[in-house]
């Protein structure tokens, strides 16, 4: 659940509260429907019992209820209500036309009242009872004991219950369905300042916004006041560096061109094009650092370049520096293969490995591109003494060096992985099928 969405987290929280909410209210007008229910039909079977004791007469030392009832559901026999009239013993006295399909009494030990409603099952059949003992003096002066009853089959009345709850959880249903859309539409126009932000911020890295605008609710202008302010930060570091780096190019600028001039005026061919190369490379390397520092860092730009022609540019300048070593460089590159950044990277990239492998290898060097996986991958074997595992891991630091009679300050490397990093790519050293060591740099080729 933590890498869900703000959307994902309030929506699920959402339905998680109206579902418990929805429950209770279901279970509690449950509840208080069959309370009701249950209070109407004891109203309902007490004013039956009452209507009974209304009809009763008196016939000869005997009690005698009138055939008709004015109750159409005493006369019929589907209808589940039943009525009695036991006498003392529990013998009947008078029942209703309804009742004739039942062979059995009611237990007058049952605690019948008037009350409340008692339940217990009569012949396979659950049923609600209410019922009252009174006692009657008849005309000669006798006084019995009578028990009045009313019975109605609980079917009846669950069949009701479960009419309601359909009811009930159909519109519940249709109100859930309801306040979920409603809260849909009001969760996206709350959000809708951050998806503005997202946007801006996105807008940003592409190089076409300097920084968040616009009105934003309250809660978010600390954070987009912190926004800007990082990148107002940022911006005037860039200049700092750029006005630094720009001092240095400068300085540089007149030795640069008294070295090309006095290249100019030698006369071995040779030793002049290799020296006017390198000093041409220089050149490129503190134009490159400087656009670097200014507008490049990873992907903030997005870019892309051909591999081919620039690598074949560190190729050709390596295989003049190292001639005298006697060694071959090889390069196999993807046709189509395109690096995913600045044009400049990917020189340092190749060049720092390439040159690295050079100074170690003995005879060959491989330089290989190509995408594989939606990464871009680059590949420098070479057939040296290769990298112990217990080394590979310190090799990668700023200014690290294994063998200090080698040329050079360690920082080939670092520079590679400060590049990787910008780029949220990958190195690997592992052991070469030449011998040596490998080198394997995976980049993303997209965000």
């Amino acid at each position: 659940m933590n890498n869900w969405s703000l959307k994902q987290r309030l929506t699920t929280v959402s339905a998680i509260i109206l579902t418990i909410a929805f429950s209770t209210i279901f279970i509690a007008i449950q509840s208080a429907y069959s309370i009701a229910s249950k209070s109407r039909l004891q109203e309902s079977m007490t004013a039956q019992v009452y209507a009974l004791m209304a009809i009763a007469n008196d016939d000869e030392g005997q009690l005698f209820i009138p055939d008709i009832l004015r109750n159409d559901r005493l006369e019929n026999l589907s209808s589940g209500l039943v009525a009695y009239v036991l006498d003392q013993r529990g013998d009947l006295v008078w029942q209703s036309t309804s009742s004739e399909l039942y062979q059995s009494l009611p237990d007058i030990n049952h605690p019948f009242s008037m009350l409340s409603i008692s339940e217990s099952d009569f012949e396979g059949r659950q049923m609600f009872w209410i019922g009252e003992s009174i006692i009657w003096e008849h005309e000669d002066e006798q006084e019995k004991t009578y028990y009045f009853i009313i019975g109605e089959k609980q079917s009846i009345l669950n069949s009701s219950l479960n009419e309601f709850k359909k009811e009930v959880l159909a519109w519940l249903s249709i109100s859930g369905i309801i306040l979920l859309v409603v809260f849909a539409y009001a969760l996206n126009f709350t959000l809708r300042p951050l998806k503005t932000a997202q946007e801006q911020i996105e807008k940003i890295r592409e190089g076409k916004l300097q920084g968040l605008g616009g009105e934003f609710p309250e809660e978010l202008i600390p954070l987009t006041s912190s926004i800007n302010q990082l990148l107002d930060s940022e911006a005037r570091q860039k200049n700092r560096f750029r006005d630094s780096l720009g001092n240095l190019a400068h300085s540089l600028k007149t030795p640069l061109a008294i070295i090309k001039g006095e290249i100019e005026n030698r006369k071995i061919n040779d030793e002049r094009g290799v020296l006017k190369n390198q000093v041409e490379r220089i050149d490129d390397i503190v134009k490159y650092q400087l656009n670097r520092s200014v507008i490049s860092s990873g992907r903030t730009l997005v870019k892309t370049c051909a591999v081919q022609p620039e690598v074949s540019k560190i190729v050709e300048a390596l295989k003049k520096v190292y001639q005298s070593k006697n060694i071959t460089i090889e390069s196999r590159i993807q046709n189509s293969a395109i690096f995913p950044g600045d044009a400049g990277d990917l020189l340092e990239l190749v060049g720092n490995l390439t040159e690295n492998a050079c100074k170690w290898t003995q005879s060959l060097v491989v330089v290989s591109v190509k995408h594989k996986e939606g990464n871009f991958c680059l590949y420098v074997d070479d057939d040296g003494p290769g990298i112990a595992i217990e080394n590979r891991a310190a090799i990668l630091n700023r200014g690290k060096r294994l063998d200090q009679s080698t040329e050079g300050q360690g920082l080939g490397l670092s520079i590679v992985m400060d590049i990787i990093t910008n780029y949220r790519g990958d190195i690997v050293i592992q052991e070469s099928a030449l011998g040596g060591a490998l080198f394997l740099i995976t980049i993303p080729l997209a965000d």
